[in-house]
């Protein structure tokens, strides 16, 4: 998980010639049209394909960074593996992991282990990807040059400041209601976020990077929720960095590590060194926030320490890996003691293979299971068969740590909850097309305790450069819907227009179901639709908002969003 930024300026500017991929979507036939209509025109642009391999408040973790050209300030867009779309801004970004800010996206659901598809233009192509030659000047000679009086007094320079407390960030604010059709449902919520970073402070080596927010709800889907009608405040980075001679950093505040993000937030300090060119060593240690409201708490003392090692390069065989202990308390006893892994393995520029695991070492917590357990893996294997066809396939696993920190935030105690959890097999496979057309399609089989194991698929289509936009996009997806005595199909449709240069965004989507329950079969029915709008005001200010409707389970809901952004 990492973090920075980049100017302001620049960057509402590098956002008009951003190219954005890919949605979500599909229906009937008429909805297919839609996304065949005329429109050619595939900008020049860099797109890769990773996991989301963590989600915290202050955004998602992907298992891409700055080897796959993902810099601190760079701006694109994310398509999940559903068709939806969001733009990203990268945060921060290490070696081969970087934290992305989520734009125009409201999660509702879990996002780690999802795949996604990442779009953007690498900073060369967004200057056109050449430079201006300087205008050459003749050679100087006894008749061009200057003549100076020799006692004239000597001209010097005016020395210019050096640059400190450089400061970029973001404030914006956002207002949410939802009315439902059961009135019980229905809330308002108002947030205030800012995040930002200050670089070279006071002239020196030191940055500091923020992120947090001001939350107050009301209503009553928030009558039992510990913020009701209170003014809350959360903070999700607050982090002095600075570098060190060889090659490392100090660290300090609350920040979660990005070099083993596994670790989760921390309110303390870490510390990195560079042994050679391809060995690190680290060090992290603290206090770990409250878990549900990221409070600061003196419950929960954790120490680890990680290796990191790197060989090879990129486009040949290549192998970066980093693996770490940690050891947390909780309440004056040892909680959990944890192996962490994350790793990137390349053979040749056309097949990588990317895990993350972790494993939890029995320190005399657990209740319900003991033993080395593997609570944590996702790996996923990619080869690129040609610049057109590409294959995947992965295994993903989760089992809830069985620890008594875990256990305090369930409600009631019941040994389900810390059952083998789930496992998830799945391939997939992507393909180029004609007519600026790219698919995707992925079989999963789900193997887990609380349900029927079942086989899961999705294909999702998706055309670029429509209606003479060369960025304007649409995506249709279909997939099927399996669980206990249910089983139906689901669609989704979803578009990208970017009008006035990219100074108005509009993003509509919608969603189609048919379900049938124990036996009967369902008409196909609307489960939402919802548009999305961004407009640009100026190169600081920003105007967003949008409309969406769901309805299912005998609930119909109406969400209306509006917010003004304001970057420096």
């Amino acid at each position: 998980m990492r973090v920075n930024e980049h100017d302001a300026h620049s960057l509402r500017g590098d956002m008009k010639t951003k190219t954005r991929q890919y949605r979500r979507g599909i229906t009937t036939a008429g909805l297919g049209l839609f996304v065949f209509l005329v429109g050619v025109g595939s900008a020049a642009q860099t797109t890769i394909h990773g996991r989301i391999t963590y989600e915290v408040q202050d955004g998602v973790y992907v298992n891409a960074g700055t080897d796959n050209g993902l810099v601190q300030g760079l701006v694109g867009t994310l398509q999940f593996d559903d068709g939806r779309t969001a733009q990203f801004e990268v945060i921060h970004a290490a070696r081969q992991s970087a934290l992305l800010r989520l734009v125009g996206f409201a999660r509702v659901e879990r996002l780690a282990d999802r795949s996604v598809d990442l779009a953007f233009e690498s900073p060369a192509d967004a200057q056109g990807g050449e430079t201006e030659s300087k205008e050459e000047l003749p050679p100087e000679t006894a008749e061009t040059k200057e003549f100076v009086p020799l006692l004239a007094p000597i001209q010097t320079t005016p020395e210019v400041p050096p640059s400190q407390n450089i400061t970029h960030g973001r404030i914006e604010v956002r207002q949410l209601m939802q009315m439902d059709s059961e009135s019980d449902l229905g809330y308002a919520l108002t947030r205030l976020r800012s995040s930002g970073n200050m670089e070279r402070i006071e002239n020196s080596l030191w940055s500091f990077s923020w992120s947090g927010d001001l939350r107050y709800r009301t209503g009553d889907a928030y009558e039992n929720h510990p913020e009701y009608e209170e003014l809350h405040p959360s903070f999700y980075r607050l982090m002095f960095q600075r570098p060190i001679e060889d090659g490392g950093f100090l660290r300090f505040g609350r920040f979660v590590p990005v070099e083993l993000p596994g670790i989760g937030y921390v309110d303390g300090l870490q510390g990195e060194t560079r042994r050679s060119e391809g060995l690190r060593f680290g060090v992290v240690a603290g206090l770990k926030p409250g878990r549900v409201d990221l409070d600061a708490s003196v419950d929960e003392p954790l120490v680890a320490g990680y290796a990191s090692v790197e060989a090879g390069q990129r486009g040949g065989s290549y192998y970066s890996g980093t693996i770490g202990l940690m050891n947390t308390y909780y309440e004056g006893e040892v909680d959990r003691l944890a192996l962490l892994l994350d790793q990137r393995i390349g053979w040749g520029p056309r097949f990588t293979l990317y895990s993350t695991a972790q494993v939890d070492l029995d320190s005399g917590a657990a209740e319900t299971r003991d033993g080395t357990r593997l609570t944590r893996l996702d790996v996923v294997a990619e080869s690129k068969l040609s610049a057109g066809l590409g294959l995947r396939a992965g295994v993903d696993h989760w089992e809830r740590p069985d620890n008594q920190a875990e256990r305090d935030l369930l409600t009631f105690d019941d040994e389900r909850f810390f059952d083998d959890g789930y496992w998830r097999y799945w391939a997939g496979s992507y393909q180029k097309l004609p007519w600026s057309l790219q698919l995707y399609e992925e079989l999963a089989f789900i193997d887990a305790d609380t349900t029927d194991d079942s086989t899961r698929w999705q294909v999702r289509l998706t055309r670029t450069g429509l209606f003479g936009m060369r960025s304007a996009n649409a995506s249709m997806t279909a997939y099927v819907l399996a669980g206990d005595d249910t089983d139906g199909y689901g669609c989704r449709v979803s578009s990208y227009f970017p009008f006035t240069d990219g100074r108005l965004i509009v993003q509509p989507a919608a969603g189609f179901r048919t379900l049938g329950v124990e036996g009967s079969q369902d008409d196909l029915t609307v489960t939402y639709l919802s548009l999305y709008l961004d407009g640009r005001l100026s190169k600081t200010w920003t105007l967003f908002g949008g409309l969406n409707y769901n309805s299912g389970d005998g609930v119909d809901a109406t969400l209306v969003e509006v917010g003004l952004r304001y970057l420096w």
